[in-house]
């Protein structure tokens, strides 16, 4: 369990981090933890996909052993992806996924426990600094732009328009 000052210094930084999105437009809402939420998450919309889906941003703060790790914060960015994976389409999808994660800067591409397909990225940032906002803005930029670049690839095999060999060959 972190102490609660880890708590207040990640609930400021995610505070820090909701003015620099909300300059740019994009609408916020910071949840602190509770009974429900056990860390605090910061929700920004960003631009629908190209079938006008909307699509979120979720940060918060990965736990870590102060002990351990003091000099470093990380920061999770997950975006869950607006589409389903199909009952059948798991291995098929793991392989594209595979393929291109590969390809990726950033972050990977995965499927969690309840069938949902994301991108993740952890952001690492010194524990003696806050939030740039040149830098965030130009890491957003680049997770966004992956979301695009390769979601569509990934939405073919998740729900059985293409198979994962014909999806992987025009990722080449």
């Amino acid at each position: 369990m972190q102490p609660e000052i880890v708590h207040a210094r990640h609930l400021a930084q995610l505070g820090l981090l909701k003015e620099i999105l909300d300059e740019t437009g994009l609408a916020t809402n910071l949840l602190e933890k509770s009974d429900a939420i056990p860390l605090h998450v910061l929700i920004a919309g960003f631009q629908e996909d190209k079938k006008g889906r909307e699509r979120f941003l979720h940060f918060s703060f990965l736990p870590l052993n102060d002990d351990e790790i003091g000099a470093i914060q990380l920061l999770q960015i997950y975006s869950t992806l607006p589409f389903h994976l199909q009952e059948g389409s798991r291995d098929a999808t793991a392989a594209v996924l595979l393929a291109v994660n590969t390809r990726l800067p950033i972050g990977h591409f995965g499927i969690n426990e309840q069938n949902e397909l994301h991108y993740r990225y952890v952001y690492s940032i010194s524990a003696a600094r806050s939030f740039e906002s040149e830098e965030v803005l130009e890491t957003l930029s680049l997770f966004v732009y992956m979301c695009d670049m390769f979601a569509e690839h990934v939405e073919l095999v998740a729900s059985g328009e293409a198979g994962a060999e014909q999806v992987i060959q025009a990722l080449s």
